[in-house]
């Protein structure tokens, strides 16, 4: 699948949060609330895919970033669980109320994009949510660099 297509449907979900559960950003929810929703219309579009939120496994052991020295668990990813050869996207989410910095989740997933890496994700996606849908940002990352 091409990096266009990819974030068609990216974004084609997030403008069904938009449309559909926007009172998420009128209410303190958990990030992970949003992360779950739109996980929920991702698996609608990546349908050959397995989307799961928050998965700390690298087949059959624990997902570790070896230059954090640490377990990870990203929001969301997109691929195929058991192998290496089908990871697609991983994302990671703010909102505008999470005053914490941005830069571990970009950190995050410039490690696990980079193609001489160990996970080899074929797109990163960082989204800061806001209550104004024009004042999202998105970030893309490939081949552990920020497009």
């Amino acid at each position: 699948m091409n990096y266009k297509i990819i974030k068609r449907k990216v974004l084609h979900c997030i403008d069904l949060i938009y449309k559909n559960d926007s009172d998420f950003f009128n209410r303190s929810n958990y990030e992970v609330t949003i992360s779950t929703k739109l996980a929920q219309y991702l698996f609608l579009e990546f349908k050959d895919y397995d989307v799961d939120c928050e998965y700390n496994k690298h087949i059959d052991t624990e997902k570790i970033v070896n230059k954090f020295n640490s377990s990870i668990r990203p929001d969301i990813l997109i691929h195929k669980r058991g192998t290496d050869n089908n990871n697609l996207v991983c994302i990671e989410i703010k909102k505008e109320q999470n005053n914490s910095t941005r830069t571990n989740d970009y950190n995050k997933l410039k490690e696990l994009t980079k193609q001489d890496g160990q996970y080899k994700y074929y797109l990163g996606i960082f989204i800061d949510f806001y209550k104004n849908k024009s004042k999202t940002v998105i970030i893309y990352f490939r081949n552990g660099i920020e497009q």
